[in-house]
């Protein structure tokens, strides 16, 4: 498993939001924080070796909110050592879908799928209405594909069901799999693997594979009676650094922090480190002069937010900084706020807040949890 790290365009088309795409054998936190930061990402969706699992700690580095959003686990048959058994129903057929069966494979999604889930509806910002027709794209978009075969499943000359497989290298693999409620049972299911089995032996193919996430447990139970063995898991992990999508039109506006700003902040506060206010001192402990307080950049968002979006009533619940680079007297900073989460019964907010410099160097990253009452 090599390092992959792209921009997801399908899936950031349906969600509309940016969202990447990473596979880590170990996870590097500098290249992935770029790829995050170079993107404007506001999902990374993140796989990692379960035996590496321990790593996951690492994501803190980013200072990006994450979490695991479920295990997916492999199973694999070795053709040179497993034959494919017979089927059991004598009365199922299997038909290529061609472009006019588009409708057909979309309508059994809907009534095979309604209630599965995956990764997706772990995330409280992704749109849950968009998972479902991210399986009847994954399926739709295979018909006619190189190396990629969809099959309608008949039982007496009726569709009950269809399969989705794919062969590349040498190595095939049942992607997705279903039968309507009404066909299920008396073996269907175990059928359809048979004959996909089958299907790519005579391929000429050796090994082939199927995943799932680890509570499916049903199907894992029909993988291991027709040959397949558990041999990967992955950990499936989001990393929510939502740097683009917005529910309302984003702010942009500039800030300088004065000197007065700073003499104030430190009479007030009683924070008169001298690497605020001398700067010989800033410059012998690595910066180009005296740097601002890091709060006096929350203290501007508490005004914007206090006083113009949300506005009066606004109030904090919690808030999260990252200083990518300092903060320096009298210079002009460009600031850009987007929110990605909004639950109107609540009044409830999630805004984030983009600080940079004249160069467009990012300075500041920062998550305010905010209601307004």
């Amino acid at each position: 498993m090599n390092n992959l790290i792209f921009k997801s365009e399908k899936e950031s088309k349906r969600f509309q939001m940016n969202i990447l795409r990473a596979s880590m054998e170990s996870l590097d936190i500098k290249t992935l924080n770029n790829a995050i930061l170079e993107n404007h990402t506001d999902l990374t969706i993140l796989r990692l070796p379960c035996e590496n699992l321990p790593q996951i700690s690492k994501l803190q580095n980013l200072g990006f909110p994450y979490f695991q959003t479920d295990t997916l686990v492999y199973y694999y048959v070795d053709f040179n050592e497993y034959q494919p058994k017979e089927l059991k129903n004598s009365d199922l057929t299997f038909d290529f879908a061609t472009n006019q069966d588009k409708n057909i494979l979309s309508d059994l999604v809907d009534k095979i799928f309604p209630g599965y889930t995956n990764h997706y509806n772990s995330n409280p910002y992704i749109d849950k209405q968009n998972i479902l027709e991210g399986y009847k794209e994954w399926v739709i978009d295979f018909i006619g594909a190189e190396n990629k075969y969809v099959f309608l499943v008949k039982k007496q000359g009726e569709i009950i069901g269809f399969a989705t497989c794919t062969n590349e290298n040498n190595e095939a693999e049942g992607v997705l799999y279903g039968v309507l409620p009404t066909a299920s049972g008396g073996g269907v299911y175990s059928d359809i693997i048979r004959y996909t089995q089958s299907f790519m032996k005579d391929l000429g193919v050796n090994i082939m594979k199927v995943s799932t996430q680890v509570q499916n447990y049903a199907v894992q139970k029909v993988w291991s009676r027709e040959g397949f063995f558990m041999k990967k898991s992955f950990a499936t992990v989001h990393i929510n650094s939502l740097l683009n999508y917005s529910h309302f039109p984003k702010k942009s506006f500039q800030i300088e922090i004065s000197d007065e700003t700073i003499k104030n902040y430190g009479t007030l506060s009683g924070d008169i480190n001298p690497v605020h206010f001398d700067d010989e001192y800033a410059k012998e402990i690595g910066f180009v002069k005296r740097i601002s307080h890091g709060l006096i950049a929350n203290a501007e968002m508490s005004k914007y937010f206090g006083m113009e979006f949300p506005g009066n009533g606004t109030l904090f619940m919690s808030y999260y900084y990252k200083f990518y680079k300092p903060l320096y007297p009298n210079q002009v900073y460009n600031v850009e706020i987007n929110v990605p989460f909004y639950d109107a019964s609540k009044n409830l907010y999630l805004c984030l807040v983009k600080i940079y410099d004249q160069d467009n160097n990012l300075c500041l990253l920062s998550y305010n949890d905010l209601i307004k009452k």
